[in-house]
Parts: structure tokens; C-alpha cells; sequence
């Protein structure tokens, strides 16, 4: 039997688990807890996962919770971190999925959670951690706060250490001093953990909230710890320095004696006297191609990919420029990348919604919706995608017309869709956009797209912007008006395109549209992004992604879109972990 106390300053209460279930005991400061969150604890049942998953699918539901729910929800839901490592791969997932609802009950049960932190084994403080990170500012201060109460307790540090290294809020940057004073502690495993923390937040942070002074003191506290005669401390050394240099917070002299240090530890300097422990020159291995002088011969096609901008359209959807020199210089209106955000990651196609030649940069709009599109999301200024392939794809068909040409973008669509209005423009035509999306916060990129067309429409289902309705309802105004159109482009969702297309159709206006299939390579040779156009398989990557919209089989790209669906959902699910 597993007996939870909890001391909140929001209640007392005690929890009673049982393996088989939760009971309650009928004590008065319990009588407040709600028959929902009850009902939820007794769900869980650490033998059966699936009633788990039941009791986490009903707690997200939950809200405007009480003090005292919230306390015996997080002791209940926190037993699946003592569970994730006994050979059982589904208690991983539903570990990560209770970690991220602990974490939106806020600051009332962070003093539990830390309770807990610092008596926890490695893998469940990464999930304690991890909550206690969620909560942002206020959450920094008790961990540093736990930290100066515990300060003769290392374990206890360690673990609190591990819970620093998970923050993504700028206030964590106020961490930063108590890291290094524990990057020197006379106990290894505290100086390890205090480096990997340093590691985390360079990866995490936003670059200009390291001041010079830091990035000096970060790099030779770090730099100092690649001699520690203990493997792991060198290691998360070399883990340290290794996200500075990708975060761009070493430049010039100090990145040139990080170069010169990593060299020695691979044994690649000349001097043959590499480190010998295989985990510090693995771990030096992974950030190597960092150091590598542009212009070499090896390196004459390097690009950075840095982030060097990054801001947030709507909820979930942010625009990014990125520094790709070589990309820049080829790309044409329609075409797109493959981009991948880390070394293990997977690799996604984006369209480019645009470049400049001279500054060697592009910019892409990215949506998070799956594990790899999170992933990218969560990435900051400075950071650095691990590669981006491109350009890739044929150029959207740009010609002069008799008429008026039309663009029209739905969600994120509305980006792709401005180059190749800007292109339409520059030929002379008249160029009207149409924007559509759920509603007025969901609207994407309207100004951009005001500035390379003579007319720009809106369109919202709830009608709190523009016209109410859908993009077709937008087009169907300017053939009301008598207005001739030549030629549509349409990029978004498949059943926007879809309508766009059946609607043009027998009026025999030029309809082309942008095809998001499933896509491995990139350059024709997987055929896993196969399209049916005009009764004919064509590859979407290599014919593409621009196709005669009268000619799509829809429904089979429909069909082929929805292969991969519970594959992505269960690499979601993990990713939360």
C-alpha cells in the first residue's frame, strides 16, 4: 500500500492507493474534494493502463478545480511516475500525458511536486521536473528557493538541478548563478547535472538573455570541467559547450578555443590523445560540424540554418526566418523545403512563404500539430535547425492573363501563397487575395499579402472578420461584380482546395492547387507523396507540388493523408513524455 501525504497551504489531506485502485478516507478536510475528481482517482489503476488512459482522458476535461482537487488530483497522478521504467513502454506515454496535466494545475501543488522531486529516482524527477517547469516564473523561485533549503543535500540538488534544465520561461535566466555555483560542487554527480542544467537552458532560452559577462562565466565554468577526471562531468562539458556554440552564444575567440578543445577530445588535432571515455567523445561528435571553417572544401555548400526570427501569428502557428544562403539564392514562388529540427527528428516538407536573396534568408510558417512541428515550435532565436533540404519542387505556373488572377490561402496556406501573387504581380496582372480561416485571430499573414496584391478579402466561419463563410463565398463575390477571372491558386486544407475546384470547374477558369502529401525524400525516388492528376501518378515533390486542380483525385489524396494518423498520434503521445 502506497500512502501519499499532502501538505498544501491550500489543505491537508491524505490519499490512500491501493495497487488495485484509490480509496478515500472519510476524513472532514476530504469532504471537499468533488465526486469528478473521486471518481477520476479511483480510475487509476497502476495494473491496467487502459483505465488509466480513461482517468487521464476524463481529468483533461476537468476545470475551475478547487485547491483541494488539484492536490489530490496531482498525488494521484503522479504515481504513474514511479511506473514508466518497469518494462512496460504504454506507461511511458500515459506517464507523459498525466506530467503535462499536473503541470496546468498550476502553482498549487508545485510544493508538493518538489516535495516529491527531491526524494525521486532519475527517470521520475525528469517527470517531476518537468510539471514543476510548466508553471514558468513563480515555478523558478520555489525551485531555487528548494534548492537553498536543501543545499547540504545533493541528491535533493541533482534533482532540482534536473527540474531548472526543463524551463522555457525567461525567468529562468535568474537560475543561471546557482548552476554554476553547483558546476563547482566537490560531488561529480552534482556538477554533471548542474552542466547538463547550463546545457538545457542555453537550448531552451532566448540567446539575448545571456549578457557577455554569462556567456563568458558559462563557457569557462564548462570549459574547465572538460579536464574533470570523472567521464560524465566531461561529457555534460562537452553537452554545454556544445548548445552555446549551436545557440550562437560563442563567437570568435571563445568559439575558437571550444573548436580547438573539441578537436583535442576526438583526437582529430594532430596530437593523437583523444579523451578516453567514449561518451565524452560522443557527445563532441554531435557538435564537431559546428566548428568547421566556411569556405573549406568540405564545407563549401554549409549553411547554419539559424533561427534569427521567430514570432507567433496565432495560437500555435509561428513565422521563422532563417539564414540558408544557398536556399535563398535558388528559390521560386511554389517551391518548398524538407526541414529537419534535430538530429533524430523526422523530416517534413513546408512550404516557403519567403526569402531574401541578399541577407541569404527564408522564412517559413510552421504550425505545431504534430511531434515534429512541436518540436520546431518550441526552438528560439539563435538555435539552429539540424538541416534544411532545398529548394525543392517545381516553380508555380506565373504567366500574364487576360484576367484577374486570384490567390486564396487557408490557415497557414495563405504564406505559400504570396510569393507567386508577388510573381503574378510583377507580370502585370491584377491580383486579388482571399484569406479565410476560422475565425479573426486565425488569420494569417493579411498585411504581407496586402502589400503584392491590388485587393485582399476575408473570410471567417463565425463571421467576426470579413465575409462570413468560406473562401468560395469571397470568390463568388467578385464574379458577382463582373469581374473576369483567369487564373485561381489555392493552398490549405485539402477540402478548401477541393471546393475551390469543384467551383471553378465549369465556369473553365485555370485552377491550380498546392498538394500536401505524404512525403519521404523529397526528389521522386520514395513515392510516397504519389498523386492520381488527370487519371496519371504524379509525384508531388518532383511534379509538384502545383497541380491542375480539375485533374486531382482528391479522394484518393484524402485516403493516402489518413494513412499515417495513429502513427502520429502515438509519436505525439511520446513526444509529451
Amino acid at each position: 500500500m502506497l500512502v501519499v501525504q499532502i501538505l498544501l497551504k491550500t489543505g491537508k489531506f491524505i490519499l490512500e492507493c491501493v495497487l488495485g485502485g484509490c480509496n478515500y478516507e472519510p476524513i472532514p478536510e476530504f469532504q471537499t474534494v468533488t465526486k469528478n475528481t473521486k471518481a477520476i482517482v479511483e480510475q487509476i489503476n497502476i495494473d491496467n493502463e487502459e483505465s488509466i488512459a480513461v482517468a487521464l482522458a476524463q481529468a483533461e476535461k476537468l476545470a475551475d478545480l478547487s485547491g483541494e482537487d488539484k492536490a489530490v488530483l496531482a498525488a494521484a497522478l503522479s504515481t504513474l511516475f514511479y511506473h514508466d521504467n518497469h518494462g512496460r513502454p504504454g506507461m511511458i506515454k500515459l506517464a507523459g500525458k498525466a506530467e503535462a496535466i499536473i503541470g496546468k494545475l498550476g502553482m498549487d501543488v508545485v510544493p508538493f511536486l518538489i516535495s516529491e522531486l527531491v526524494n525521486a529516482d532519475s527517470e521520475s524527477a525528469a517527470h517531476f521536473g518537468r510539471a514543476v517547469a510548466r508553471n514558468g516564473k513563480p515555478a523558478v523561485k520555489a525551485v531555487l528557493q528548494a534548492i537553498d533549503a536543501n543545499r547540504k543535500e545533493d541528491y535533493a540538488v541533482i534533482n532540482l538541478l534536473t527540474a531548472l534544465s526543463y524551463f522555457t520561461d525567461s525567468e529562468a535566466i535568474s537560475a543561471m548563478p546557482e548552476i554554476l555555483v553547483a558546476a563547482k560542487s566537490a560531488n561529480h554527480r552534482v556538477r554533471a547535472e548542474a552542466l547538463e542544467a547550463s546545457a538545457g537552458l542555453a537550448k531552451r532560452l532566448d540567446a539575448t538573455l545571456f549578457d557577455e559577462k554569462l556567456r563568458l562565466k558559462m563557457y569557462d565554468i564548462a570549459s574547465s570541467a572538460l579536464g574533470d577526471q570523472q567521464p560524465i562531468v566531461r561529457h555534460f562539458a562537452v553537452h554545454s559547450i556544445g548548445e552555446m556554440v549551436k545557440k550562437g552564444l560563442l563567437d570568435g575567440e571563445l568559439k575558437g578555443k571550444a573548436a580547438k578543445a573539441f578537436s583535442g577530445i576526438l583526437g582529430i588535432d594532430g596530437n593523437n590523445n583523444w579523451d578516453n571515455g567514449f561518451i565524452v567523445r560522443h557527445e563532441a561528435e554531435k557538435y564537431v560540424g559546428l566548428f568547421k571553417q566556411a569556405g573549406s572544401a568540405k564545407n563549401k555548400y554549409h549553411q547554419s540554418f539559424r533561427i534569427l526570427e521567430k514570432r507567433e501569428l496565432c495560437p500555435d502557428t509561428y513565422y521563422f526566418t532563417i539564414e540558408a544562403p544557398l536556399t535563398a539564392a535558388k528559390i521560386q514562388a511554389g517551391q518548398f523545403i524538407i526541414i529537419r529540427p534535430s538530429e533524430f527528428a523526422e523530416r517534413i516538407p513546408l512550404s516557403i512563404c519567403g526569402w531574401n536573396r541578399d541577407k541569404g534568408t527564408i522564412n517559413i510558417i510552421v504550425m505545431a500539430a504534430g511531434r515534429t512541428s512541436r518540436e520546431m515550435t518550441n526552438l528560439s532565436v539563435g538555435s539552429c535547425f539540424a538541416d534544411v533540404v532545398g529548394p525543392l519542387g517545381t516553380r508555380s505556373h506565373v504567366k500574364k492573363h487576360e484576367g484577374t488572377c486570384v490567390v486564396i490561402g487557408g490557415g497557414y496556406g495563405t504564406g505559400a501563397v504570396i510569393p507567386t501573387a508577388r510573381d503574378l504581380a510583377a507580370l502585370g496582372n491584377r491580383v486579388i487575395g482571399i484569406v479565410g480561416a476560422r475565425n479573426e485571430k486565425l488569420l494569417l499573414m493579411v498585411p504581407e499579402l496586402k502589400e503584392v496584391c491590388a485587393e485582399v478579402m476575408l473570410t471567417t466561419n463565425d463571421g467576426s472578420a470579413g465575409i462570413k463563410g468560406f473562401v468560395i463565398h469571397a470568390l463568388e463575390e467578385i464574379l458577382k461584380r463582373g469581374e473576369k477571372i483567369s487564373h485561381v491558386l489555392a493552398v490549405g486544407p485539402v477540402p478548401m482546395m477541393m471546393a475551390v475546384a469543384a467551383m471553378t470547374k465549369p465556369l473553365g477558369i485555370e485552377t491550380y492547387v498546392s498538394l500536401n502529401a505524404v512525403m519521404v525524400d523529397g526528389t521522386g525516388m520514395c513515392g510516397s507523396c504519389r498523386v492520381i492528376v488527370g487519371g496519371e501518378t504524379k509525384f508531388a515533390c518532383f511534379h509538384g507540388p502545383d497541380f491542375d486542380g480539375h485533374k486531382v483525385d482528391f479522394e484518393q489524396l484524402m485516403k493516402r493523408q489518413k494513412m499515417f494518423v495513429a502513427k502520429e498520434k502515438e509519436a505525439l503521445a511520446f513526444s509529451e513524455n
